[in-house]
């Protein structure tokens, strides 16, 4: 039986770039190609803006319209990237896994711009799509969705772990022997940092966390913001919208890297109250743009004070999400959109 290759196309709630990566599984996981590129100069700010506004769908936002088209035509160009570099043909690829870029999430509702039917339609190539939806109408939250691939790929016998993705929103997964015990949303990753440093940096995101390693913590600001979330529990899917509310409080006043330094402290204290809930394994993976802050990682190994690690002795970290995606596809955990040949 020929192996079924998969690509995984991912672009996260931190919305700075599109990761993809050819995968299989048929017999153990196989990472044939990675590749990330920049979808467009001002992606990011489009897509912010529109959630800062509440916008729901491009049909309400000229900039979420924009977005999608960029969205659309850079998949396909990394599809074909891939396939290039690969030396595979789009007759051996058995689907694209496409995770769409979230707007909005709830419970009973997501919505990602990206339009699965137009890129399976471009590449020529069966495209599984609205992963969120699906998994909603199966009873699940829609949020997260990348558990079922850390079972997969770091469940084992005779140990208990929990592996963080610290992307826009951060999430774990708590794994006793290959079980996922809890998987959850644990609260802001990168999301709020980088709000504050799109707006006080001109930058997506504050490099290594050096901004915020000269502040010091606010501690009214920090109080805020955990009263702000105590009434969340686990399991839970977090809608970035959500955390944006929160820095609706004026925060003028306050020094840049004091906010940073704050933020960096919430974030971090988040990741260690889920890891505390789960008992305080040993193992902690992490995975996901966070680990790129030296400041944040530091932090957070000082709360856990545990020694933690990335994904990278598996997969590297920044292709676990879309290695992820093509997983789910693989398993058929979303819609199909049929390419028309």
């Amino acid at each position: 039986m020929a192996t079924e290759n998969f690509i995984g196309i991912m672009t996260g709630t931190s919305a700075d770039s599109l990761d993809g990566c050819i995968v299989s599984f048929d017999k153990e996981f196989q990472l044939h190609e990675s590749m990330s590129i920049d979808i467009s100069e001002n992606y990011k700010s489009l897509i912010e803006d529109s959630i800062k506004k509440g916008f729901k769908d491009i049909s309400e936002s000229n900039d979420l319209y924009e977005a999608e088209i960029a969205l659309n035509n850079k998949s396909i160009e990394l599809i074909n990237n891939l396939l290039k570099n690969s030396n595979l043909n789009k007759s051996e690829i058995s689907g694209v896994g496409f995770s769409g870029q979230t707007v909005f999430h709830t419970y009973q509702k997501s919505y990602q711009i990206g339009n699965p039917q137009t890129i399976a339609d471009n590449s020529k190539i069966d495209v599984i799509s609205d992963f969120r939806n699906f998994d909603i109408k199966n009873g699940g939250m829609g949020a997260p969705l990348i558990p079922k691939f850390h079972q997969y790929l770091f469940g084992s016998e005779n140990s208990k772990k929990i592996i963080f993705n610290i992307g826009g929103i951060a999430n774990g997964t708590y794994l006793d022997n290959k079980k996922i015990m809890l998987a959850s949303d644990v609260g802001p990753g990168n999301c709020l940092m980088d709000l504050v440093a799109t707006k006080r940096l001109d930058s997506n995101f504050d490099l290594n966390g050096e901004t915020a390693s000269k502040g010091k913590i606010i501690e009214s600001v920090l109080k805020m913001l955990h009263a702000s979330c105590v009434h969340l529990d686990y399991p839970r899917a977090d809608d970035k919208q959500d955390y944006y509310k929160i820095l609706n409080t004026n925060f003028d006043k306050y020094q840049t890297e004091d906010i940073l330094r704050t933020l960096a402290e919430f974030t971090a204290d988040k990741v260690c109250e889920f890891f505390n809930n789960c008992g305080s394994p040993e193992e902690v993976i992490f995975h996901g743009g966070g680990i790129n802050n030296n400041f944040l990682m530091n932090l957070i190994e000082e709360k856990l004070k545990v020694q933690i690690k990335t994904s990278d002795f598996k997969i590297p970290a920044k292709f676990v999400e879309s290695a992820a995606f093509a997983y789910l596809a693989f398993l058929r955990k979303g819609k199909l959109f049929s390419a028309k040949l």
